[in-house]
């Protein structure tokens, strides 16, 4: 064990519970995956391994997010995304956005490039979570840049101010 012991998640109520421990270092990958998917779960990791134990119905969710955090089947993902994230070369990311959110690479190519790269950024972020998060994610990603900005009489409108 490290000198230090972090611990993570909340308490939760279930009748099911499923329980982890892994030797890892990727810990706080994890933690964090879980979290941005809305698994319930608590346990705790240092800089060796993690123990966790999480509500059974997320069981699917949880097996991707192990299998894509700590696999080797996605190494050369993880490698690949770690080593765009350090060159903050985001927009390399396109053609796997596109194909989370179901449009052509082209389609996405048209939207101006601030949109491009805060998408693509989001997905380098949140590549660990399950297939389902991060199309809806990556969804919201997209509708909050590309929502109009209301104009003074709209927001007016929108208090009763008419």
């Amino acid at each position: 064990m490290s000198e230090y012991i972090y611990k993570v998640g909340d308490d939760f109520e279930s009748d099911d519970r499923e329980y982890v421990a892994l030797k890892t270092d990727k810990g706080q990958q994890i933690t964090v995956a879980l979290g941005v998917s809305g698994v319930p779960f608590k346990g705790s990791f240092d800089k060796e391994s993690i123990f966790f134990s999480y509500d059974s119905d997320y069981k699917d969710t949880v097996q991707e997010i192990l299998e894509k955090i700590t696999s080797d089947k996605y190494a050369d993902q993880r490698n690949e995304i770690e080593k765009h994230r350090r060159e903050k070369d985001y927009l390399f990311f396109i053609p796997a956005v596109a194909e989370i959110l179901r449009m052509t690479e082209g389609t996405l190519r048209r939207r101006p490039t601030d949109i491009q790269l805060a998408v693509c950024k989001r997905y380098a972020d949140i590549w660990g979570c399950d297939t389902y998060t991060i199309q809806h994610k990556l969804r919201d990603a997209m509708m909050l840049i590309i929502k109009p900005e209301l104009t003074d009489s709209d927001k007016e409108k929108a208090v009763g101010k008419d």
